[in-house]
């Protein structure tokens, strides 16, 4: 397998250490999201060898859950590396929430019962702490569904509150890792409560004229909720948005069902959700798979980066590209690629005779530092793993 057996078709995203294209599989006419990464730029940026061999390794063991994003083949030449993931056609949610400027309740219930269902897997199965959940990072697929995208800020954190690394998107961060301190799962379930705000309010939750001020009410600024919003809805994000990260909800070992069966989430039939019966609040117009209509025209008019280039790597041997990337490479299991894209057929097409359907981001330190921060709307490297970089 290699980049030779794709044809490039559009740029879906672009970041500070890598881009992704919309892709068709020569072989098969099968059409991926292929996400690239110059090989010299992650070893000038040494802290992102790591997370890029991380990012692939989550993404092999995920291997395949409803509501979070595929990988189907992970491969290397001269000058990068490429992960070949699902293609989700319905573009990021930030951009539907933008044309409708908020969602209303059930629709925001759909959407995060989802993700919780997303974290959930990611928490009890793997052991991850996802780090980066934000509107950009929540794609949807051709029918409406969500799937969760761009796992270069996760880590595996199995023994609990092992990480420090202060990364994610500013206005997202729990309190704990604006402050630095030692955390762990519980800060995906504040950044779920700041999005579900975000999702029903239009914004999130702490906000300020930059990244200082922001942090600085998320650590002791008071939480205040618009008026219109339910009783429920108040609750959940309450309880959710706790700067106290052990009395918060998710925290607690039980947490998860209390979170399933709270009245916000009344509507969800959460065992037809997993199997992906409930129909998506919203259907994407997919006119064209390969024109990514529901992407950012920002990237799509982009002109398409050359399949390889020549990298020069210096005299550090132990920075050799042939020896730093050593098992990058994966094949998806034959059941995968057999059930290839099997739930996103369909969205909502026009026919040919119808007529009438119409701050930068900030690297600084590794582990027990400062990583990678970035600010709402930004597409540093969390665009999409599908778009996500």
């Amino acid at each position: 397998m290699s980049a030779a057996d794709f044809e490039p078709l559009r740029c879906l995203g672009k970041g500070t250490f890598g881009t992704v294209h919309l892709v068709r599989q020569i072989s098969t006419g099968r059409l991926f999201a292929q996400k690239q990464f110059k090989k010299a730029t992650l070893i000038v940026h040494t802290s992102q060898i790591e997370q890029t061999k991380t990012e692939r390794t989550i993404l092999e063991n995920i291997n395949r859950h409803p509501f979070i994003v595929k990988l189907y083949y992970a491969f290397q030449d001269q000058a990068k590396l490429y992960l070949i993931l699902e293609y989700a056609q319905g573009g990021e949610l930030f951009t539907h929430m933008q044309l409708e400027c908020f969602f209303v309740q059930d629709r925001a219930a759909f959407y995060m019962a989802e993700l919780v269902l997303a974290l959930e897997h990611l928490h009890k199965n793997l052991g991850v702490v996802y780090r980066d959940l934000k509107p950009e990072n929540c794609l949807l697929d051709s029918e409406g569904h969500l799937l969760l995208t761009d796992f270069g800020l996760s880590k595996v954190a199995l023994d609990g509150e092992s990480c420090a690394t202060v990364a994610g998107t500013v206005e997202y961060m729990a309190p704990e890792v604006v402050q630095g301190k030692k955390y762990g799962f519980a800060v995906d379930w504040w950044s779920l409560g700041a999005l579900g705000f975000d999702l029903m309010t239009g914004n999130p939750p702490f906000r300020g004229n930059n990244k200082n001020i922001i942090m600085q009410n998320i650590v002791h600024g008071k939480l205040k909720l618009p008026y219109h919003l339910s009783s429920e809805t108040k609750d959940l994000l309450t309880r959710l948005l706790r700067k106290e990260p052990k009395k918060r909800l998710g925290y607690g070992p039980r947490d998860i069902q209390t979170i399933k069966s709270h009245r916000f989430f009344k509507n969800i039939d959460w065992a037809a959700l997993a199997r992906r019966e409930v129909s998506p609040p919203i259907v994407p117009f997919i006119n064209d798979p390969e024109l990514a209509e529901n992407f950012s025209s920002e990237f799509t008019t982009l002109p398409l980066s050359p399949v390889v280039e020549r990298g020069h790597w210096g005299s550090k041997e132990d920075l050799n590209p042939a020896n730093v990337f050593n098992g990058f490479s994966f094949v998806a299991s034959q059941s995968l690629l057999d059930g290839f894209n099997g739930h996103s057929r369909g969205g909502l097409r026009r026919d040919d005779d119808d007529e009438d359907a119409d701050e930068e981001s900030l690297v600084e330190k590794d582990d027990d530092g400062w990583g990678e921060v970035t600010g709402r709307g930004q597409r540093a490297d969390s665009v999409a793993s599908m778009i996500s970089l």
